[in-house]
């Protein structure tokens, strides 16, 4: 008798559970989050303005004549095209310069940057920061709102002091306003928050992600723009793979860099037919 009250139990419950109505969970609309995002940045930028210190301030009475942010022409925007739930974003960055910086040294979305940081929401709340700078890898190690923005800015002076140590001097230093889907997106304490990041750029370093002589930075650059170049067609770009035309010779063994700069511009084109050999997969 207990095993057959049991079973109606189990019988009852399964039913129940059946009736229960489904849940449908809607995808993320990250195409909406980017709209809203750029309204707040924007309702921002009409409030706030920076002071002489190069620091952001909200307008008050006291501060009236001051150029707010909307009105500056310092303050620059681009629309970065960014894959977010399956589909690709219009995401508007903004970025305002305070300091070029002193030393004209190009940096790409692919190499390392050595940068002082302070992050921070809307409210000027601050949730990240560093004041001696650290390493960051462009392509894998920062935000995107970072691979992006970090370009419009130049390198500081590396000066050597007395103890053998050394510090950074007139390094490029601004503003990045980024909006979520460039940021942390939908997910952790900052999920759909545009936020704010103070920057000064340090330092560069030219990176060879797949170590094959070549400099990523020369492996990206097409017309003076930055694009993911796959010669053999692989789905690897060539800055991380090895074998950039997939003749199952390494890129290195093909004379991509003769003098060893990182620079392929003296690379070998045995055929002569104006590709180089590491590039070329006919070449014997």
């Amino acid at each position: 008798m207990k095993y057959k009250f049991l079973l109606i139990l189990a019988i009852l419950f399964i039913y129940a559970s059946s009736c229960e109505e489904e849940v449908i969970i809607e995808p993320f609309n990250h195409a909406a989050q980017a709209i809203k995002d750029n309204d707040s940045l924007v309702k921002y930028f009409q409030t706030h303005f920076v002071n002489t210190e190069g620091e952001l301030e909200e307008m008050t009475e006291e501060t009236t004549g001051e150029t707010l942010l909307i009105d500056d022409p310092k303050l620059e925007n681009e629309i970065v095209k960014y894959s977010l739930g399956g589909e690709e974003i219009d995401l508007t960055l903004y970025h305002y310069v305070v300091i070029e910086g002193s030393v004209s040294d190009t940096v790409t979305r692919v190499d390392q940057a050595h940068i002082k940081y302070k992050g921070m929401t809307l409210d000027h709340d601050e949730f990240e920061r560093n004041d001696y700078g650290l390493w960051r890898d462009l392509y894998s190690g920062v935000i995107p709102g970072w691979s992006y923005g970090m370009l419009h800015f130049k390198k500081g002076i590396k000066n050597a002091l007395i103890d053998e140590t050394y510090e950074y001097l007139e390094g490029g230093t601004g503003f990045l306003f980024i909006p979520s889907g460039l940021a942390y997106k939908n997910s952790g304490e900052l999920a759909n928050k545009p936020i704010i990041f103070k920057v000064t750029l340090n330092d560069i370093f030219h990176t060879d992600h797949d170590k094959d002589g070549v400099l990523s930075m020369y492996e990206v650059e097409e017309g003076g723009k930055y694009v993911d170049l796959d010669t053999d067609g692989d789905s690897l770009p060539n800055f991380v793979d090895n074998d950039d035309d997939g003749d199952g010779v390494l890129t290195e063994d093909e004379n991509a860099d003769p003098d060893g700069d990182g620079n392929p511009s003296d690379a070998v084109d045995t055929n002569r037919n104006g590709t180089p050999d590491y590039l070329d997969s006919t070449t014997p």
